[in-house]
């Protein structure tokens, strides 16, 4: 079930920062989009995928997610590192994304609520069905300037995706160089987010 949830959460998308008023309905639209996308036996997976990332590439803050699933380790990286090593994250991400598209069957989403834990901050509550049993997921955005938000984590589950890396590059960060963990992630999978505490 952790495939499906991981697709859900790759392909939430939009062309823009969000508005704070508008991210809960232009969040449902999207959702909506990707359950026709995913549904639609014409496409290949290939092809689902470029259209789901044609919408939410410039949505997720990869860079962001890339610094603080390094965390303490990124201000040790020079220019070219940083930039070599938020490219392999989001690299990784997509990949997980496109290999978990087979397992996709016909599970819905649906948003459930939200959270402002502070003016900086908007958590959105969805869920998603799978025979019969419900999976939670939060998506959550910071304020990138004014009112405009982007998502710079996903708890999957009560676990946040961001903590999860930050606890394997931890553990990697003193037995591995940065060009091997570099490999890492351009070779292995995505990492059980059931390893890592919240």
């Amino acid at each position: 079930m952790k495939k499906i949830i991981f697709i859900f959460i790759i392909s939430v998308s939009f062309c823009f920062a969000l508005n704070i008023n508008q991210i809960d309905q232009t969040m449902k639209t999207d959702l909506d989009k990707t359950l026709s996308i995913l549904r639609d036996k014409s496409l290949d997976n290939d092809k689902k995928s470029q259209k789901l990332f044609e919408m939410f590439d410039s949505y997720f803050d990869y860079k962001l997610m890339a610094k603080l699933a390094l965390s303490k380790h990124y201000d040790s990286l020079n220019d070219d590192e940083k930039t070599r090593f938020s490219e392999a994250f989001e690299r990784r991400l997509k990949k997980s994304f496109t290999d978990k598209l087979v397992f996709y069957t016909d599970q819905n989403i649906e948003i459930i609520g939200s959270q402002r834990p502070n003016p900086n901050r908007y958590f959105l509550d969805t869920q998603i069905l799978n025979d019969g049993t419900i999976y939670k997921i939060i998506f959550k955005f910071y304020k990138a300037n004014e009112d405009d938000f982007l998502i710079y984590d996903v708890d999957i589950l009560g676990v946040s995706i961001i903590q999860t890396y930050r606890t394997q590059f931890n553990n990697l960060s003193g037995n591995l160089s940065f060009d091997q963990i570099l490999k890492r992630l351009d070779t292995t999978n995505l990492p059980d987010n059931q390893t890592a505490k919240k």
